[in-house]
């Protein structure tokens, strides 16, 4: 596929999921692009009109814009390797229900911010017994990993936008930035520790978080 010749990928200096997707997609497929993180250029780009569903991450592709995580991280691994094949349909379609599924995680723990009783309302949402955080993160687990292998689409795709995807979203569950959501919650899930721990040794990987989070 022909590399463009100028990607934009528009987010806050912040190593969420859905915007490290891209950036580290990118970086491991030695794709140039240009990280916007200033709040200023973010908030003219917004107040522009630029963004097309008022929020962010959105990449500019020689001069086009694309937005929504799942198109543009699909977009992303398709440029590369990191993307199943055409005419593996099915697997396309399995990459692409493991970007959906962090997207239901972060939307059930996103509604919890500004709640009266945080603690009491993330920790039924934690109950095994029919909380619904705990539903999405044993969905996710479930479809991921099922040849026994390290990587979330199976050994054959190797390391694709969705284990990116299931990399930062582990990460941001057991770092500590989330009230009363305990490491231990993210990390009982088998596959969802297991993707993640293939990535992060991943040298490139380590590489790119030096380049980019020097001071994290």
């Amino acid at each position: 596929m022909k590399i463009p010749t100028s990607i934009k990928v528009y987010y806050a200096n912040f190593p969420f999921w859905r915007a490290e997707i891209l950036r580290a997609g990118l970086y491991l497929q030695d794709i140039p692009f240009e990280n916007i993180t200033d709040k200023e250029k973010l908030s003219d780009f917004k107040a522009k009109g630029l963004a097309p569903f008022g929020a962010f991450p959105v990449m500019e592709v020689d001069g086009e814009i694309l937005s929504q995580t799942q198109a543009c991280a699909a977009y992303v691994g398709k440029l590369g390797n990191m993307y199943p094949p055409n005419e593996d349909t099915f697997a396309q379609a399995k990459c692409d229900e493991i970007i959906n599924g962090c997207t239901d995680v972060t939307n059930t723990i996103g509604a919890t911010f500004g709640v009266e009783n945080p603690k009491e309302t993330r920790e039924k949402l934690m109950n095994p017994e029919g909380g619904r955080l705990h539903m999405h993160m044993n969905g996710l687990n479930s479809i991921m990993c099922k040849d026994g292998s390290e990587f979330a689409c199976g050994k054959d795709h190797g390391l694709t936008v969705a284990d990116l995807a299931v990399w930062r979203l582990v990460n941001w569950f057991s770092g500590g930035k989330l009230d009363h959501i305990p490491k231990e919650f993210v990390m009982s899930f088998t596959n969802l520790k297991k993707v993640y721990s293939n990535v992060e040794k991943n040298e490139k990987i380590q590489a790119y978080l030096k380049e980019y989070y020097p001071e994290k």
